[in-house]
């Protein structure tokens, strides 16, 4: 009764969406909407109960519930009989629940259409397979531009070849390495710990220097300068397309962007920046601004940051670091979860900082969620000219499936792993042996991967034909040559920024 007490209230809104909307299976499993067909046959009834038995004589299928929503659902002393507010909350929560893990899809939605619908055609894949493989690197091109096979043999060699380069590495390496350090006689490795260094004079100087020599600038000059060099203030304007109908768009838009980026509310914001008012920042906000264009706008800030000159001294933009910061948020927010590692309700903003010290791309997302699924889906919503090609992650990145995938993707995944010391290390063959870090691989002739186990599954992988092409390589193409997010075709709202360089102020304070 206390979730209906929530649901209640948005019934008759609930019941109009679910008629409006068409949804499908993506699997054989029809149970949640069958029963949400049932629900809506009995949507005007006002009843404490409805039958059990649907329009051919059957009864309901609600065995996808708990023990303890049938418990609720079910009336013993009614037999052939749900309890109907409960039946209704119970059928929208799997509704719920079915979209968001993929096995009900709605027709003609982006966000949650049926994924096995989006692959490519197989003909487009053919087209594209050979330059896809050659670009990371799965595959390598010969001299009259063709692309050699890419079966079971070359998939065995290149990875069996991949793991033979790294341990030969490892072992050479040894020597000079002075923070690890392998057992000889249990083969645990082990850190020795990290001494600190003090800040040298040298380094002193230098920020001394710099503090010196750089201005001051406030965060929302640095807002206003950005938006006039870079122009990212233009890619935001009405769904419409049309000019926007402000006084000064850049001054808008500038503002804007800094009160929401602070997340200082508009009618906060207005009771300390004079010369605008809470009205006119939400219907900014509102009305100009989206996820889209937004996105659109730190492409264009990190292309430009990218083309700095000491961006380029810190590094040259294939590595990236993955983490997420827990963010407080609203208890009524869609998104917002309490979080058991935190001990509050909000929600996670995952972040892709660049090794060019700036972030390529955000996701908010629930807290508890598997983050390293997000690793993958920021690198490919990743719109721009930074390309990176090594991830770093913490532990929620060690996962199997995502080494796969990055893997077929071609970026090499480098995540903190949680409990290495007791890992097993795996030979490439049994005769290999190694000078220094033979210890870390248990006895001689023991923990060798198996490469005939391997073959055998890349053959029976391609043996299942999916669509008219190789299940693997559809695994891999799904998202690396999956349809691109359709670019909104609209003109950009014209105006006169002014200078920030001027002694007037870009944006009124």
């Amino acid at each position: 009764m206390l979730l209906y007490g929530q649901i209640g209230r948005d019934r008759a809104v609930m019941f109009d969406l679910a008629e409006k909307l068409e949804f499908t299976e993506t699997s054989e499993d029809r149970r949640v909407l069958d029963a949400l067909a049932h629900a809506m046959r009995h949507r005007h009834a006002r009843g404490e109960y409805i039958t059990a038995f649907d329009v051919e004589g059957k009864e309901v299928d609600i065995s996808f519930a708990t023990q303890n929503w049938r418990k609720a659902v079910i009336d013993k002393t009614r037999s052939g009989q749900f309890v109907r507010k409960h039946f209704e909350v119970m059928v929208f929560t799997a509704l719920a629940e079915e979209l968001r893990t993929g096995d009900v899809a709605v027709v003609g939605s982006e966000e949650y259409a049926d994924r096995s619908k989006q692959l490519l055609d197989w003909e487009v894949v053919k087209e594209r397979l050979g330059s896809y493989l050659v670009e990371v690197g799965l595959c390598e091109e010969g001299e009259e531009g063709e692309t050699a096979a890419f079966d079971a043999v070359s998939f065995r060699r290149q990875v069996q070849d991949k793991l033979t380069a790294a341990a030969a590495a490892a072992d050479a390496g040894y020597p000079d390495n002075e923070g690890l350090v392998i057992d000889p006689e249990t083969g645990i490795p082990s850190l020795k710990p990290h001494r600190w260094e003090r800040q040298r004079p040298s380094a002193r100087r230098l920020e001394h220097e710099v503090k010196a020599r750089v201005p001051e600038r406030s965060l929302m000059g640095i807002v206003a300068r950005t938006a006039y060099w870079v122009n990212w203030w233009q890619r935001f304007g009405p769904a419409s397309g049309n000019e926007p109908k402000l006084d000064d768009p850049f001054d808008g838009y500038v503002i804007t962007t800094f009160v929401k980026g602070t997340n200082m509310g508009p009618y906060e914001a207005a009771r300390h920046i004079p010369g605008v008012s809470g009205h006119e920042l939400a219907y900014t906000a509102n009305r100009h601004f989206s996820i889209v264009l937004l996105n659109e706008a730190i492409a264009d800030l990190v292309n430009a940051h990218a083309r700095l000159d000491i961006s380029q001294a810190w590094g040259d933009g294939t590595t990236v670091a993955a983490d997420g910061t827990h963010m407080d948020t609203y208890l009524d927010n869609l998104l917002a979860e309490t979080s058991v590692r935190y001990g509050k309700p909000g929600g996670i903003a995952y972040h892709h900082i660049s090794d060019t010290y700036v972030a390529l791309f955000t996701h908010f997302i629930p807290c508890g969620v598997w983050e390293a699924v997000y690793i993958i889906e920021g690198l490919l919503k990743n719109s721009s000219e930074v390309k990176p090609t090594t991830v770093h992650a913490d532990t929620q990145g060690q996962s199997q499936p995502v080494f796969a995938l990055a893997h077929l993707l071609g970026f090499d995944l480098m995540p903190r792993i949680r409990n290495w010391k007791g890992l097993t290390f795996y030979r490439p063959s049994k005769t290999t042996e190694y000078l220094h870090i033979d210890a870390l691989f248990g006895e001689s002739g023991k923990n060798v991967i198996d490469w005939d186990l391997i073959e055998s599954q890349f053959r029976q992988g391609r043996g299942l034909r999916t669509g008219g092409g190789d299940l693997l390589v559809h695994a891999a193409q799904a998202a690396a040559l999956g349809l691109q997010e359709e670019r909104h075709l609209r003109h950009l709202p014209r105006g006169r920024p002014r200078d920030p360089h001027r002694p007037a102020a870009a944006v009124p304070l």
